[in-house]
């Protein structure tokens, strides 16, 4: 029989669980979600219909009004732990900037590189206007380089895996809980100018600008009813058009807040999945790559419960009877429950990155030991391996400072030091003179000086 503490124990959590579950609070979604309708600020002053509507009626997607803000940018990439912790858990855009600069792909995939590497693979081909309803016929690639910058053609396709080798796995995703769930990468190359559709897609997406520039909308699926989700020839795909936008007919688009990513090469966006967004390609040669990956929100509880549902509550998730099931209203609900759910979501443990330290090199101050000196017990290159002066310099104090017996290594350093501008006398010397005594400091400048 359980006692009155567990049977308490067990109340209290399912009264968190409870709270958790049906509790949609605007106070909670203000804090968790900036882009939810009802808690945003507009950073510009409000703006009128009337000023939206002139802005953006028959304008390109996003004329309506300003961005409320630029995706976070971090000149460089982070932990794959943090990666996951702080913005896939949470759907949090980032842009990491210049960090596919040392790929192989950046560095050799030339025209002519790539027609004399992988000219015979075939590759799926599309408009540039983005139309799902034409499908073409496979190239290859060596046919398509060919003809792309004069033509419409888009290659669109799955990066076969001989292409792969010229392409470094980010960091953000070397983790055994994102890179077990991964689902597909595909190669994007075109002659520029290309305008995706308002859509967006199931997966993680890490976006990837190998060459040209791309200009990315975002759009929290919070907004999936005012971009007509449930209207379009095929879920996922918004049937306002990118290009003109017809506010007599979408005139829910006005409600669309969002934020951009101005993408230049090397650039890395993440993508939250079933965030909708629309792409712009630059002028010129383009060339990038998307890594997609499965996930799914967090439980609010350990177990997986089903409970009832709050019938008023379950017209706010999931549409009302009349639209039962929603496409939009179910987009919304999945980020509402991401937003709700994103504290509680474990920090991933990314095992395959644990190494102890017996696994590295490491040098010693105890000399009576035997130890690792970094390189296999060579004792000329252990002295390379640790002298930053110049050896070519036969004045070099590298043989005769790195001697233990010779008891005047400092005094012939800051010898050397004071007649030859070398890199090392900056390196080593805060290095060698730290923890010397007053005593010993003034015996030596003594002996120098005279």
């Amino acid at each position: 029989m359980a006692s009155l503490d567990e049977t308490f124990g067990k109340l209290c959590l399912f009264a968190i669980y409870f709270v958790c579950v049906f509790s949609h609070s605007e106070d909670d979604h203000c804090g968790r979600n900036p882009y939810v309708s009802e808690c945003s600020v507009d950073s510009v002053g409000d703006l009128s219909r009337d000023e939206m509507f002139a802005r953006g009626h028959m304008k390109p997607f996003g004329a309506h009004r300003p961005p409320d803000g630029y995706v976070e940018e971090v000149p460089y990439m982070i932990a794959s732990e943090d990666f996951y912790q702080h913005f896939v858990s949470k759907h949090r855009p980032i842009l990491f900037k210049g960090v596919a600069k040392d790929w192989m792909a950046y560095q050799l995939w030339s025209d002519s590189y790539l027609r004399q590497t992988y000219g015979d693979m075939k590759f799926k081909m599309e408009t540039k206007d983005d139309d799902k309803e034409v499908f073409l016929s496979r190239q290859k690639l060596g046919t398509f380089l060919d003809k792309y910058t004069t033509s419409n053609l888009y290659l669109v396709d799955e990066l076969p895996p001989e292409m792969r080798h010229d392409v470094i796995m980010p960091l953000c995703l070397r983790c055994e809980e994102i890179s077990s769930k991964f689902f597909v990468t595909y190669f994007w190359m075109s002659s520029g100018g290309t305008n995706s559709s308002v859509h967006e897609d199931t997966d993680e997406n890490l976006l990837c600008v190998i060459r040209g520039s791309k200009r990315a909308i975002l759009v929290s699926p919070i907004y999936s009813h005012d971009l007509y989700a449930d209207d379009a020839n095929t879920l996922g795909f918004s049937p306002v058009p990118a290009d003109v936008v017809d506010l007599h007919k979408f005139p829910n688009v006005m409600n669309v807040r969002y934020i951009v990513a101005e993408m230049e090469e090397g650039d890395m966006l993440y993508l939250p999945q079933m965030w909708w967004h629309q792409i712009n390609s630059g002028e010129g040669r383009q060339q990038a790559i998307a890594m997609w990956w499965k996930s799914k929100p967090g439980w609010k509880t350990k177990d997986k419960l089903a409970v009832p549902r709050d019938p008023e509550q379950a017209k706010i998730d999931l549409g009302s009877k009349d639209r039962k099931y929603s496409f939009s209203s179910v987009l919304s609900y999945y980020e509402r429950w991401i937003q709700n759910t994103s504290d509680l979501i474990p920090r991933p443990k990314c095992e395959s990155q644990y190494k102890t330290m017996a696994d590295y090199h490491f040098e010693s101050d105890n000399y009576e030991t035997e130890q690792n000196i970094g390189v296999e017990n060579d004792e000329e290159e252990h002295i390379d391996h640790m002298c930053e002066f110049d050896q070519d310099n036969p004045h070099s104090p590298c043989e005769t400072c790195f001697d233990e017996e010779e008891p005047d290594c400092m005094k012939i350093i800051l010898e050397y030091c004071s007649k030859y501008n070398d890199r090392g006398c900056v390196i080593m010397l805060p290095q060698i003179m730290n923890r010397l005594s007053q005593k010993e400091y003034r015996r030596i400048l003594k002996d120098i000086q005279n």
